[in-house]
């Protein structure tokens, strides 16, 4: 009996060869799993994506809520609104509440009231009356008066959301010789009236003490005014109820002013109050109206962009400055020389102070220690974002320079313009922005965006309606005519 032959079982196909039913399995089998790796990497990849997407998003977010910074700005940039002359302090003056500016309106007859406006188109969306007619304003002008509103700081309840506070008061002021201002009407009576600026609703109107400057804390409003002498008498009070809760009164200067009341102020920070007297001294108050920090004399005082710290320049005048960096709660700083102004401030660079110089330094915050300084000469205002520090330079026509704030390294630098034309910084938080008035032969200035991060030129476009100048006023984009511009026109994109 011949050798037992097994079968095996065989597909056979339409080209004529015979294909084995497991390879098959196989082959399926192998295709699947391919299938399911390249879905995991596109999963991976789409999750990726939206991560990054998601975290752009919250970073835009997060600068679109920092003072100076634009919305989008794009080339195709236009005149959203003409700028009506009753409502330049409105917009010079006044505070952004959720798309909105709010301030002060001074009418013809010297009636005054507080009004929302539109920032992208203008409209009016709501005013209130503040105060009656009044002659000599009306004869004065918008600029000779101290009513001013303020933001109502976040309570932490809806309640006291998107609320402003104005100080109403009869006192005139005036700019006299060498930048002098002195008062022409003393203040008689003052009014605190709170407002939601969501539908212009008042709040609360309730009788302050004479006053010419005010500050807003959670709950409570403190008005001030200079004695006969300079001095500072401040009066704190429930910003609703009207209620006093304390009065300060500080020492006589060591300088009769006679008369000018220039630098006098009352400053909200860090949930104090910062007093400014006319003889260029400060004091910090605490919230119940005792001294935090003892009278201090300086030649100049700064506030950064968030209000968060005083900067107290002292030696200035006989050439060895000093600044003090004064916050609530922490001991002073003491740096060598005077702080640059930093128009943007994202954060990124903590521990670092830059000061003035025709060369910018960079010193340690806490030692004053010095860790670089530029290799060319440099101007502020200046941007800090993402650890980088925008300026203008004098070394070549219209120079504009990014350094690597942690070591002072030139991250890129670009020359757009002449030595003629006044260069602008801006941010809307994406390009870098500037703004340079008319070149000679032109008939407008123009607006140019740089990228943040490699300084590659993205677009030039020419100001609209041959305006001359372009500049941030707080979060809206606004231009001018003439060599000391006021605004005109509020620019944006479509």
């Amino acid at each position: 009996m011949g050798p037992v032959r097994r079968m095996q079982q065989v597909e056979v196909v339409d080209d004529g060869h015979p294909a084995v039913a497991a390879d098959e399995v196989r082959a399926a089998g192998r295709v699947r799993r391919w299938w399911a790796v390249l879905l995991v990497v596109v999963l991976v990849l789409v999750g990726a994506q939206l991560a990054l997407a998601a975290r752009d998003r919250t970073l835009s977010s997060r600068l679109a809520q920092l003072p100076g910074v634009l919305p989008p700005v794009e080339a195709d940039v236009r005149a959203l609104w003409r700028v009506d002359a009753t409502d330049t302090e409105v917009l010079t003056e006044g505070v952004a509440v959720e798309g909105d500016l709010v301030g002060v309106r001074t009418g013809a007859d010297g009636a005054q009231s507080v009004v929302a406006l539109d920032a992208r188109t203008g409209a009016e969306r709501w005013a209130a009356p503040l105060a009656d007619p009044d002659v000599v304003l009306a004869q004065r002008g918008a600029r000779a008066s101290v009513t001013s509103c303020l933001p109502v700081p976040d309570a932490g309840t809806d309640a006291t959301a998107h609320r402003v506070a104005c100080l109403v008061s009869d006192a005139l002021l005036a700019i006299g010789i060498r930048g002098r201002l002195t008062v022409t009407r003393p203040p008689t009576t003052s009014r605190v009236v709170v407002v939601d600026a969501a539908d212009g609703r008042v709040v609360a109107d309730r009788t302050a003490p004479p006053a010419i400057a005010f500050a807003v804390l959670p709950g409570l409003v403190a008005v001030g005014v200079p004695g006969h002498d300079g001095h500072a008498e401040v009066t704190a009070q429930d910003l609703l109820t009207g209620e006093a809760r304390w009065r300060y009164t500080s020492g006589r200067p060591a300088l009769d002013p006679v008369g000018d009341v220039s630098g006098f102020g009352v400053l909200a920070l860090g949930g104090g109050v910062a007093v400014l007297e006319v003889g260029s001294a400060v004091t910090l108050l605490g919230a119940d109206g005792t001294v935090a920090r003892e009278r201090q004399r300086y030649d100049r005082l700064s506030r950064d962009e968030a209000a968060t710290r005083l900067e107290v320049l002292s030696g200035y005048l006989a050439f060895r400055p000093v600044t003090t960096i004064v916050q609530p709660g922490r001991a002073d700083v003491t740096i060598p020389g005077r702080l640059v102004h930093r128009s943007v401030d994202d954060g990124s660079l903590p521990g670092i102070e830059l000061i003035e110089g025709s060369r910018m330094q960079a010193r340690d915050a806490t030692s004053g220690d010095h860790l670089w300084q530029t290799d060319r000469h440099t101007s502020g205002p200046v941007l800090v974002l993402q650890g980088l520090v925008y300026c203008t330079s004098g070394d070549a026509p219209g120079e504009v320079v990014a350094y690597d704030g942690r070591s002072g390294e030139v991250a890129w630098s670009a020359s757009i313009g002449s030595y003629d034309q006044l260069v602008r910084l801006m941010t809307d938080g994406r390009v870098l922005l500037v703004g340079l008035t008319p070149e000679e032969g032109s008939a407008a200035g123009s607006l140019v965006a740089f990228s943040l991060p490699g300084g590659e030129r993205l677009w030039r476009v020419p100001l609209p309606d041959g305006l001359d100048a372009a500049w941030s006023q707080g979060h809206v984009l606004v231009a001018g005519e003439g060599a000391d511009p006021t605004p005109a026109a509020v620019l944006g994109s479509s």
